[in-house]
This record gives structure tokens, C-alpha cells and sequence, in this order.
């Protein structure tokens, strides 16, 4: 069971948790960031100690140090360029959203964290220390574009400033293909600058670092009906508009669709992103288009993406302008669903917004249904009604619940308020309810209010929420309600809270996070290691001249098989291939062909002579003492000389030199890294090993990701 954790933090937003899909949970913390990483099943307590465990590791990281190069010195602007966030704050964190999992270095994540400077940087692990780092800033891009935009300093300022920022889910290819793209998808940023200017971004890991594309922009237009009391074109117009907003952004689903507009399109969906702008909601949509680059290097992106971005004109808006929403924004569609549903947070209440799937597609032109729910209403002499609760939505989120296959949608307010909203059976409205933590918070609020003696006044205040696997996790904290709120940095304190999406938490949740023990039978071993023979010696239809692999991986395959495998497929092709290594190479590899014969018998070590001769090309050799290496196993090598070495778990060959290798971070099966075997191998065993990688992203045995 996941228990409740406190941190010695404040809030420095809404919306302060973000929890990534490889379980890493990230809170704002003023000048830092605290990432609370899940504990492996066998990080035990120390000996003796009678104290339940954490389930978490914690760690601190610095948001607000930039270099001169990551965020030039900006001096003060005038009137109509100046931000007090970007000239005089002290970059405090304001946003974060992990991206879905393949974007950054081994498939994992990557933290994205907006500062209060308007500032957007990636973090996430470098090194066999894992520390927390931070590897990009959006805003150089924005930057370049804006300085081929326009040519007055301040305007580039805005252009390059970003006020908030969302994730897109990411856009899957159709061509079939097996690779990176098309098991994670093409990753999409979306964000808005300080011009209210929505700007779809493309950002991408390189050998290099991260390179990231602008592929479209679109301004948010104020149209003069929007204030009808004001003279259009009068001095007030213009002030109101030059002062309107972007406070919040959320992408929506995408909508895919066969084929493009292009014949060349593998690919094309629909997507739109709301964006909370002043205190209305507005609809962009992305018409986006994935095409094969056919002029595109090995290691670069396999596909071409385009966008055609616009305001979504098939939604005519009702009365909209009646609402004051606040924020946060959350999109809720389920599979199969006719409608789709967008959730605005209001003071005091909730917007719920109807949208038909064909206005999201902009196919057909529609009105959507917009009902706001009030959480409180207090009844005047008069009997007329006024909202009772006036504190803003603090965080929301959308948690889908396996068991009942529905989606539900958690929210809470700084003022205490929770609700939980969960579809009816016909959808056609929604049932309104406390969520499953509602108990515990409100039992850690009435122990608060004890122990400070203060006579039911204390406050309990949701900054958070955020899910992951079926889990819902609750930020808050705990504030006397009848005096000036006052706290020293040893005294904050930030509760999180673990729950299910209807149900209360249970004993093993914590399972979810936690990764299970791998197996390591040798049966389980064996039959995970020959989906990589299989992929090694069947690829491009067993066409051996037709591979990307250099000799001394094929030999590798092939003798791991023998050795190792029972497979007749595998060790007939396994001879086929040795056939064409001993013809092409000219290596001396009769005894390997007879062994195919024979499953399971050793492969001797070569002497120095095949070594030196054509066989060098094929054999491997101990870089300590020159002699040989045989085959015996798939998981380790030794050379004739008795020097010991573990084999890649990938390429099968011996990993001899230091500081070349990665390792998985569930099981610790060591792998060549493939970024670093340039140093000790030549360019075409890198380049082999580069695209083995990129089909077998994760371990091979457990599926766990990487690790320096």
C-alpha cells in the first residue's frame, strides 16, 4: 500500500504534481523541483530497523541556475515589452509535465519545467549517478524564429517568452514499420508565447543532444465583438487587448485519419489543444501529416511531419463569455465515443464542455453543450442564489478506471473542495461524488485542526493532482484558517496522498509502480535471447548480403545459437550464415558448421594464427593478453588465457573496455552502449549496433529501461 508522503516543500503553483509513465512523480517546490522516484522491490531497510520503508526516492533538483547561453541577461524593457516574470522574478518553477515515454536518453521521459522567468527547459538523467540535468531550452528556438519574424527587441522578447506549455500525445505512424517512431510515436509540444501565440513544436533526441523544430504558429485573434461596450479601435480596446493572457493550454486526442493529403502520407490526424485565454476558452486545431523522409540520414528521424494550424471555426461558441473560467483545462474521450468533453475549472465551480467528434475534426459545424457546476450556493433574503465557495481549482486530472472502463475526473480547489466526476451509464450526463482520498484528507485536516487547537478553522489546500497506472496521487497542505498565514522554511510541509480512481488505496498499489522481480530461468532466458537471434539471422528475409551486420555480430548469433539454443529454424539459418561469413570473409569456420549439427557443443577459441588471418574480421579476441575468445555461453565469455567478460545481452559480444557499457535498471543486464562503442570498435559495428538498438529500445529479458 502506498502511504501517504511528507515533504518539508511548499507549492510554488497549481497544478504542482506531475507524474510520468515510468512512475516518476515531480512537485514544484519554489526554486526546485522534487522528483520522487519508485523504490525496487529489493531496496530494503537496514538490518534491524523496525521503521516501514519509503517507497520513494527523493531528489532535489535546482530549476532557477541558468548559464549566460541557456538564458541571456535581459534588461529592462519598455512599457509595452515588460514582464515583470522575465526581468525580476527569481525563476521559480510555475509548470511541469513529463512527456510520454521515448523522447528522452533510453526511452524514458523528460521533465519539462516552466520557470517563472518564461523560461522552458527539458531536465532529466545523466550519468551513472542519474543526477538530474538540465538538457534543453525551448526558448533558443522561439528565439531564432522570432528574430526572422520581426526586427523591435521587445517584440522578440515576447515571441521567445513561453506563459504555458502541454504535452501532445504522441502521433503513432501507419506504415508498419518496426522502429523507434513507431512503438513510441512522434513527440509534439505544444506552448503558448507571450504574444498568445500557439506554437507546435517537434522535439527530438540526437547523438548530439536534443534538436527541436518549429512546425507551425498561430495567433489567438480578440475579436472586437468580444467586448461589445467598448469602442473598437478605441485607446481601452486596445489596452484590453494587449493585456489579455494565455494562463493555461491542454492537448486533446488524436483523431486519425488513412492516409494524408499527400500520396506519400503514411499517416495524418486531427487534433485540437484548448487554451485558456484571459478568462475564456479557445480551440486550435492541428491538421498534421507524417510522410517517409527518403533523404533523411540513418540516424535522423524516419518521418517528415507537416501541420496546417488554425483556429477551430466548426465550434460555434454559445454565450462563453458568461463564464469566468480559471483554469486548469482537461480533455476527457473514451475509445469509440461519439462526443468528446473538455473540463474548465471556474471560481467556485466547474465547466463542462460537449464537444461532437465531428466540430473536433472540423468535418461538420456544431454548437457544443456547456454546463457549469457550481460546488456551494448560499441563498440570499430574497431566495436568490450566489456561489458559497469562491477559491480557484487548484489541480485536475482525468484517471481511467480499468475495472469500470470509465473515466473520471478528479479536481480539488485551495480552498479544500473536492469532487470526483464520473460518467453516467448513457453518458449523457455526469454524476457528481467525492473522490476515493477524500476520507484520508480530510481525517489528516481534522488531526491538524486538533493538534493546533484551532476550533475547526483549518484549511486544507489541493495543489495537485496527478495519475498514473490507475493511481491517483493528492498534493495539499494544511494552513490555519482564522489568522494571517505565515510559515518558515522549516515549517512547510506538503502532503501527497495515493489512491485508486473510484476505490480506496489497497495493500499491494504499490505493485503497480514497483517493478516486479524479473524471471531468470534459464527456459525463460534462452527463449527471450532467441527473439534477438531470430531478429540478427532472419532480418531482410535471411538475405545475408542485404544486412546491416558487420561479420562479427552474425558470427556471434550464430555460435550463441549453437551453444545455447534447440531451435531448428534458428541453427539451420545459423549454419547458412556461418556458410556465408567462411565464404565471403575466407575465415576457416568448418568446426562452427559442424557444430550446428551438434546443439549445444563449445566453440572453441581460435589460435593466433586464424586470428591474424581473414578471421579477424569475424573472431573476437581478448584486448588484455591477445588470445581467443570461444563460445560456451550467452552470457559470458572467457579467453583461452582464463580472462573473464560478460557479453552484451544485445550483440552478444564480450564487453571488454570500461565505461562502454549500460545496464538495465530492473534486472542489471549489461549492454554495449551504443553511443559509446565508437571509442573501442570501428564505425560499421557502432552503426550495427546503433540499429540494434533502436529495434530492442529496452531490456530484452524484463522490458525495464536503461541506465549508464
Amino acid at each position: 500500500m502506498l502511504d501517504p508522503v511528507e515533504l518539508q516543500l511548499f507549492p510554488s503553483c497549481l497544478s504542482c504534481l506531475a507524474w510520468s509513465e515510468d512512475g516518476e512523480l515531480a512537485v514544484a517546490a519554489g526554486e526546485n523541483i522534487q522528483i520522487l522516484t519508485p523504490k525496487k522491490t529489493n531496496e530494503d531497510t537496514e538490518a534491524g530497523s523496525r521503521r516501514k520503508p519509503s517507497a520513494w526516492n527523493i531528489a532535489r533538483v535546482r530549476a532557477n541556475v541558468f548559464t549566460n547561453e541557456e538564458w541571456p541577461t535581459v534588461m529592462p524593457q519598455p512599457r509595452d515589452a515588460f514582464s515583470l516574470g522575465r526581468e525580476q522574478s527569481v525563476s521559480n518553477v510555475v509548470g511541469l509535465a513529463w512527456s510520454s515515454p521515448g523522447l528522452g536518453k533510453y526511452r524514458r521521459s523528460v521533465l519539462a519545467v516552466l520557470t517563472s522567468n518564461m523560461v522552458l527547459s527539458f531536465f532529466e538523467t545523466v550519468g551513472a549517478q542519474e543526477k538530474w540535468t538540465r538538457v534543453a531550452v525551448v526558448n533558443q528556438v522561439l528565439r531564432e524564429r522570432a528574430e526572422s519574424l520581426v526586427e523591435n527587441e521587445g517584440d522578440r522578447l515576447r515571441k521567445s517568452a513561453v506563459s504555458t506549455f502541454a504535452w501532445c500525445p504522441p502521433l503513432k505512424g501507419g506504415d508498419g514499420e518496426k522502429g523507434p517512431e513507431s512503438r513510441w510515436g512522434v513527440h509534439l509540444l505544444s506552448v503558448v508565447t507571450d504574444e498568445n501565440e500557439v506554437v507546435l513544436l517537434r522535439p527530438r533526441r540526437t547523438s548530439a543532444g536534443y534538436s527541436i523544430d518549429v512546425l507551425a504558429g498561430v495567433a489567438l485573434q480578440d475579436l472586437d465583438q468580444e467586448h461589445p461596450r467598448v469602442q473598437p479601435g478605441s485607446l481601452l480596446s486596445t489596452v484590453f487587448k494587449t493585456q489579455i493572457k494565455s494562463l493555461a493550454i491542454e492537448s486533446g486526442p488524436w483523431f486519425y485519419r488513412l492516409g494524408g493529403k499527400g500520396g506519400k502520407d503514411v499517416s495524418s490526424a486531427t487534433g485540437n489543444v484548448a487554451v485558456l485565454y484571459g478568462t475564456t476558452v479557445k480551440l486550435v486545431k492541428f491538421d498534421v501529416s507524417l510522410a517517409v523522409d527518403q533523404v533523411r540520414e540513418p540516424s535522423q528521424s524516419r518521418y517528415k511531419v507537416t501541420v496546417d494550424c488554425h483556429e477551430n471555426a466548426s465550434v460555434e461558441w454559445p454565450d462563453i463569455r458568461s463564464y469566468h473560467c480559471t483554469g486548469p483545462l482537461q480533455w476527457l474521450y473514451k475509445e469509440g465515443s461519439s462526443d468528446i468533453r473538455l473540463a474548465a475549472g471556474t471560481l467556485g465551480g466547474v465547466l463542462l464542455i460537449t464537444l461532437p467528434s465531428e466540430a473536433y475534426e472540423g468535418t461538420a459545424t456544431s454548437q457544443p453543450q456547456v454546463q457549469e457546476s457550481v460546488f456551494e450556493t448560499n441563498a440570499d433574503d430574497t431566495g436568490h442564489e450566489e456561489r458559497g465557495h469562491w477559491e480557484a481549482t487548484g489541480a485536475m486530472t482525468a484517471v481511467f478506471d480499468e475495472e469500470t472502463n470509465n473515466q473520471s475526473l478528479h479536481l480539488g480547489t485551495i480552498g479544500g473542495y473536492t469532487l470526483a466526476t464520473i460518467p453516467s451509464a448513457d453518458e449523457s450526463n455526469w454524476q457528481f461524488t467525492d473522490p476515493p482520498w477524500k476520507q484520508q484528507f480530510d481525517n489528516m485536516r481534522e488531526q491538524f485542526d486538533i493538534d493546533g487547537d484551532l476550533g475547526g478553522l483549518a484549511v486544507g489546500r489541493i495543489w495537485g493532482l496527478a495519475n498514473c497506472r490507475g493511481l491517483v496521487a493528492a498534493a495539499f497542505t494544511l494552513n490555519p484558517g482564522d489568522l494571517i498565514e505565515y510559515r518558515t522554511a522549516a515549517e512547510e510541509r506538503t502532503t501527497i496522498l495515493f489512491s485508486r480512481a473510484c476505490t480506496q488505496a489497497r495493500e499491494f498499489d504499490d505493485a503497480l509502480l514497483r517493478p516486479a522481480v524479473p524471471d531468470r530461468s534459464p527456459i525463460f532466458l534462452r527463449a527471450r535471447r532467441e527473439e534477438v537471434l531470430g531478429h540478427i539471422l532472419f532480418s531482410n528475409g535471411g538475405k545475408f548480403d542485404k544486412q546491416p551486420w558487420v561479420p562479427k555480430i552474425l558470427y556471434a548469433a550464430a555460435c550463441c545459437t549453437i551453444v545455447d539454443s534447440q531451435n531448428t529454424k534458428l541453427l539451420s539459418q545459423a549454419r547458412k550464415a556461418l556458410q556465408w561469413i567462411a565464404k565471403t570473409t575466407g575465415a576457416d569456420l568448418v568446426d562452427e558448421i559442424e557444430n550446428c549439427s551438434s546443439p549445444g557443443t563449445a566453440v572453441d577459441a581460435k589460435s593466433a594464427d586464424q586470428l591474424a588471418g581473414p578471421g579477424q574480421r569475424v573472431f573476437e579476441k581478448c584486448e588484455i593478453c591477445d588470445a581467443g575468445i570461444g563460445w560456451y555461453s550467452g552470457q559470458e565469455a572467457q579467453c583461452a588465457s582464463g580472462h573473464l567478460f560478460v557479453r552484451c545481452g544485445l550483440t552478444l559480444l564480450s564487453i571488454q573496455d570500461p565505461g562502454v557499457s549500460k545496464f538495465c535498471s530492473i534486472c542489471g543486464t549489461e549492454y554495449l552502449n551504443e553511443e559509446l562503442t565508437g571509442v573501442s570498435h570501428d564505425a560499421e559495428l557502432q552503426e550495427a549496433n546503433r540499429h540494434l538498438a533502436d529495434v530492442f529500445d529496452t531490456c530484452v529479458y524484463c522490458n525495464g529501461k536503461f541506465r549508464d
